[in-house]
């Protein structure tokens, strides 16, 4: 499908998501790009895909009113607050890029051997 968002209709959605999850924004996106075709009513039957119309913002602000985040503000705060406690994915030192080893190590696990060419 294409698209006649702008990038400031973009925003507007983004900024009307805060606190969906990566789900929610995918069932959003689905929502809206079913717009133009029930637009099209029965004419989608017949319909080929070339003349389906574009994914607009009128398309994503009807999907806003059916689909709502899922993850209530609590469950955000309790996921938030232990990730600052126990931590996520940290960057690699400088010029490592390649961290498996150390995250095997951390997890009790033998690093992988691989033959080098």
């Amino acid at each position: 499908n294409h698209h006649s968002l702008t990038d400031a209709n973009i925003e507007s959605v983004a900024g009307k998501t805060d606190g969906y999850s990566g789900a929610d924004l995918a069932n959003l996106c689905k929502d809206a790009a079913l717009g133009p075709i029930r637009d099209m009513g029965s004419a989608a039957l017949t319909v080929e895909t070339k003349d389906v119309k574009p994914i607009s913002f009128k398309h994503f602000t009807r999907a806003l009113r059916s689909v709502s985040k899922s993850v209530a503000e609590a469950d955000l705060k309790a996921y938030v607050e232990w990730n600052d406690t126990f931590g996520g994915i940290t960057k690699a030192s400088e010029g490592d890029t390649d961290d498996d080893d150390s995250i095997d190590a951390s997890l009790g696990g033998e690093p992988e051997t691989q033959a080098k060419e």
